[in-house]
């Protein structure tokens, strides 16, 4: 291993609580979510924050706050580039705000025992690329929240992946799967598989071959090549 690698991945464990959360003399931002506890500094005392989620498998987040005494204050919470119709609420109440450069703003006074719930929604999507991309032009990769997804042998009947194409018009849909790396969400749809099993020996011929209805499953791009050989796409061909 290299000497300078180890040292840089020390320095980022060691530092990446500080990732999740800044505050000034008022004011308090979260940027990450995934599970973290913590206290700040204000100019009017000390105030313990505990968020928890399933994040990036959930986009609902829970914020207790916890000030030394009642103070007034605005919390900022990250709302991720990709997220469309994040909403908030406190204490059960919905909270009118929008998006200022990336953070939803609440600002008012904190007591013990507040809760926020924040709701990042986060649908399957497909992803296209510039048509200058000329690898990817009619191909499509697709997403869920913040993770990208990639289509791999070993959940798509066993064989390569390069025969599959995604019909524009296929809904997609995600599942939670305990039993996939101690819980994971997949994408799955209807899709179309191009048949290789009446060509035999035959290098090229002129009939155009035949396409099967068949299924297709993503997993997290982060997760693949841990279960044997096998053949992954990120850009799949869209029929």
């Amino acid at each position: 291993t290299c000497p300078c690698c180890t040292m840089n991945v020390a320095r980022l464990i060691g530092s990446v609580g500080g990732y999740f959360c800044s505050s000034s003399e008022d004011e308090i931002a979260l940027h990450l979510y995934g599970g973290i506890s913590t206290s700040v500094t204000l100019k009017s005392g000390k105030v313990a924050l505990r968020e928890t989620s399933n994040y990036p498998w959930s986009g609902e987040v829970s914020i207790e706050i916890d000030p030394e005494a009642e103070s007034e204050f605005t919390l900022d919470l990250r709302v991720p580039g990709w997220c469309k119709g994040a909403s908030a609420s406190v204490n059960g109440q919905a909270v009118k705000t929008a998006p200022v450069k990336g953070y939803l703003p609440i600002r008012r006074v904190w007591k013990k025992g507040d809760v926020v719930r924040l709701d990042l929604p986060m649908p399957p999507e497909r992803v296209y690329a510039h048509p200058s991309v000329s690898m990817d032009v009619a191909r499509v990769a697709l997403s869920r929240g913040p993770l990208i997804y990639c289509v791999e042998e070993a959940d798509n009947h066993g064989r390569p992946v390069q025969r599959l194409k995604l019909a524009r018009g296929s809904a997609l849909t995600f599942a939670m799967r305990p039993d996939l790396f101690d819980g994971a969400v997949t994408l799955s749809a209807d899709a179309l598989s191009i048949r290789d099993s009446d060509w035999k020996d035959t290098l090229y011929r002129n009939a155009a071959p035949a396409e099967d209805l068949a299924s297709l499953t993503a997993i997290p791009y982060y997760l693949w090549s841990n279960r044997g050989q096998g053949s992954m796409l990120v850009w799949v061909p869209e029929a």
